[in-house]
């Protein structure tokens, strides 16, 4: 406010407020704005990305469930083959029995999911089982719970064609057998008694905030064993949800998988509560922060005002002659300016007029230097300057065949405007008695105007008997000095020809006669070093240290000044182009500046290989600089050290990094780390599934998803390969 007074203070001032309500006006729009888009889309995102979640989770829970029941087939598929089985079937023996069920043990206590086997001979009606007790009685087979006997009835299911889940319940005990489909021999019969533990636990550690519940259910919708299934149990006596699929309403959002074995599914509930509490403590944290900025954002108004406002006053003190207290400095401001432009308006239309005189004495000067010109009949030359893309513009030079003949010029000048393309198309460059020099600008976007233009200078020479010479073409009006000179070498070969162009007669003209700087090759050099193509950087340097070589090779030596000058500027390519790469200057100041002695105080004939050899050098630098700079090793562990537990991360994933080939990254890898990629990300992976064994009791399968395997059966086998013990064996090891 201190400010505010001070800036108004004494007068009325309009301006001020202008400014300061404006400057409010638009802050508290950008406020409104941010806080309105954070609340349309803060809920939205939330719920999409818990949404996205439970079906990642319940998709890698059924996941792991059906991996379970596929071993379990491989089980079944080794135990109809096992031998100990077999004889026990025909030996009714107890020796026999025994080595049966200890086989039928051994198998039990190698798969997490599997509580209980269960072989029936169907001949002898013999039972064998590996954990809970089991008999028949009245065809029927009765499972001890613990407590008492559930009934099952295996000849119900003997025609099944493919494996089958059997959930068995009563009011206090429950059980989820599985038959596999191969379970159809005549004279035996294999189940087995699935553990609910093994499936809580899995349950259990997808359990997250915003996840509530998460169960396996029946196709009648009795749960068969979850993790806070009780939340879930009033959704299972709707029909119509379960078979929508999906169910959301105000309070909580139902997710079923797809159906499995025998029509079981797996449920997730998410509360939305929990969800709006994070929106909720998001706005919250979003007003501290709206409110922080609404104070900020006051100040920087006013000193915002006190910057602008008192250069505004000063501009105002300088243009406006007396100050006008009821009027704001805008205004005031506004008519000098219109006072300004009216004069700055009438000073123009004076130089229009002396404009036209001023590129005819230009064009002038840089073509002929001499007193023959005759531009009385000089057109409108602006469109020799408009540089457009499909403008060529070309010099004719002619003259009489005949000495001494009178030939009128401006006559043949209008005989070219009338033949070309547009308007005041041809201007007269020169003229005397015997010759005169013509600029044209040929618009239009045909190929072949240099063919025409000769077809028409051949007509006029079998009418007026005048001998012409065509130049080259250029967009540029820069290079018309070259394009009155090109014309003028090619007028002395009318001894050969009446009627010539600089193309037919450039491929015997002697090379390096023409002092054209070699802009397009420098240009060339440049671009390619601010991509890194080093390559073609050398090969074009190596075109620009020729150019000078093959100039003096045919006694057409370039002038000292020429010749530093390109390589100079082939110097200071290379050293800015490391510049913008932040490659440090003391790395290669010493060849930096002996390559500068030898570019600007040698002579090139006699230092011509040092330089090439210097300039090699730099560029060799830059290249290993580079090379070293773009890639640290510090950025590689970082880069592994977060990607190592996903199973999509590969050599690959660092070449698209870093933006290079899959071969470069892989070279420059074994180079800083001294061995392979894959070695050394699976010693990374090693040692955290090490430290996941020991401290924490995470199942297999589970740490092997979170180092970044996906196949369980792989990571055990590389496990064991690397270390001599399967994972279960490392960690019972480390407890003892």
């Amino acid at each position: 406010m201190k400010h505010l007074k001070k800036l108004t203070f004494g007068r009325k001032n309009t301006t001020l407020i202008k400014y300061f309500l404006s400057y409010f006006i638009i802050l508290s729009i950008l406020f409104f704005g941010f806080f309105f888009a954070v609340r349309s889309q803060l809920k939205n995102i939330y719920f999409k990305d818990l949404s996205k979640q439970t079906e990642r989770r319940i998709a890698h829970i059924q996941e792991q469930f059906e991996k379970g029941l596929s071993d379990i087939d491989q089980i079944q598929s080794m135990l109809t083959k096992d031998i100990n089985l077999i004889l026990s079937r025909y030996k009714n023996e107890n020796w026999y029995r025994y080595q049966a069920a200890k086989q039928l043990n051994n198998y039990a206590v190698s798969n997490s999911f599997i509580n209980t086997i269960v072989y029936a001979d169907l001949q002898s009606d013999s039972i064998l089982s590996s954990g809970k007790y089991v008999c028949k009685q009245d065809g029927t087979y009765r499972i001890y719970t613990g407590s008492h006997y559930l009934l099952f009835d295996l000849n119900a299911y003997m025609d099944a064609i493919s494996g089958q889940l059997i959930y068995l319940s009563d009011d206090t005990s429950e059980l989820l057998i599985y038959l596999p489909s191969n379970n159809g021999a005549e004279n035996y019969s294999l189940f087995y008694i699935i553990s609910t533990k093994e499936l809580e636990n899995i349950m259990a550690t997808d359990i997250s905030t915003g996840i509530t519940s998460i169960c396996l259910t029946t196709p009648e919708g009795q749960i068969v064993s979850g993790s806070n299934s009780g939340e879930i149990q009033p959704y299972l006596s709707d029909p119509e949800k379960l078979s929508n699929g999906v169910s959301l309403n105000r309070e909580e959002s139902l997710f079923i998988s797809k159906q499995m074995n025998s029509g079981f599914s797996f449920l997730a509930l998410f509360s939305n509560a929990a969800i709006l509490n994070q929106v909720n403590i998001a706005f919250r944290n979003t007003y501290i922060v709206l409110l922080f900025l609404a104070l900020l954002g006051m100040i920087l108004i006013l000193w915002a005002m006190r910057v602008t406002y008192w250069p505004l006053h000063k501009l105002t003190t300088k243009m406006v002659h007396t100050l006008q207290p009821n009027q704001g400095y805008v205004e005031q401001l506004d008519s000098a300016f219109t006072t300004a432009l009216s004069e700055n308006e009438e000073l123009q239309n004076r130089i229009d007029k002396y404009r036209l005189s001023m590129q005819k004495s230009i064009l002038d000067s840089i073509v002929t230097n001499n007193d023959h010109t005759d531009l009385d009949h000089f057109p409108d030359i602006d469109q020799f300057f408009s540089m457009e893309p499909d403008n060529d513009i070309f010099v004719i030079k002619v003259s009489s065949a005949i000495p001494r003949k009178s030939i009128f010029w401006n006559e043949y000048l209008a005989f070219l405007e009338d033949a070309l393309p547009g308007h005041n198309s041809c201007a007269m460059l020169e003229a005397d008695k015997d010759s005169a020099a013509f600029l044209v600008n040929y618009t239009g976007i045909e190929k072949n105007k240099d063919e025409v233009l000769l077809l028409l200078l051949s007509d006029l020479y079998d009418e007026t008997g005048c001998m012409a010479a065509l130049s080259n073409s250029t967009t540029s009006p820069l290079e018309i000095p070259s394009l009155y000179e090109n014309a003028v070498r090619a007028s002395s070969y009318w001894s050969q020809s009446q009627v010539i162009s600089y193309p037919e007669i450039q491929a015997s003209l002697p090379p390096g006669t023409s002092l054209s700087y070699p802009y397009k090759q420098l240009d060339n050099l440049s671009s390619y070093l601010n991509v890194q193509d080093f390559p073609n950087a050398r090969m074009q340097i190596t075109e620009l240290l020729a150019l000078i070589d093959n100039a003096a090779d045919h006694g057409n030596a370039f002038p000292d000044f020429f010749v530093r000058c390109v390589l100079i500027d082939i110097l200071t390519i290379i050293i800015n182009s490391m510049n913008r790469m932040s490659i440090k200057f003391k790395t290669f100041s010493d060849l930096y500046f002996e390559t500068l002695y030898l570019c600007r105080s040698c002579p090139y004939q006699e230092k011509s290989l040092e330089i090439a050899v210097s300039l090699e050098k730099l560029l060799k630098t830059f290249e290993t600089e580079h090379e070293n700079a773009a890639i640290h090793t510090t950025q590689i562990r970082q880069i592994i050290h977060d990607n190592y537990a996903s199973p999509d991360f590969s050599i690959s994933t660092l070449a698209d990094t870093f933006h290079v080939s899959i071969a470069y990254i892989s070279y420059l890898f074994k180079k800083k780390f001294d061995q392979n990629f894959s070695d050394y990300l699976w010693k990374i992976r090693l040692e955290k599934a090490k430290e996941l064994l020991m401290d924490t009791d995470m199942s297999i399968d589970d740490i092997s998803i979170s180092v970044g395997y996906v196949n369980t059966s792989s990571f055990r086998r590389k496990f064991k390969q690397e270390t001599g013990f399967t994972p279960s064996s490392f960690r019972k090891q480390d407890i003892h």
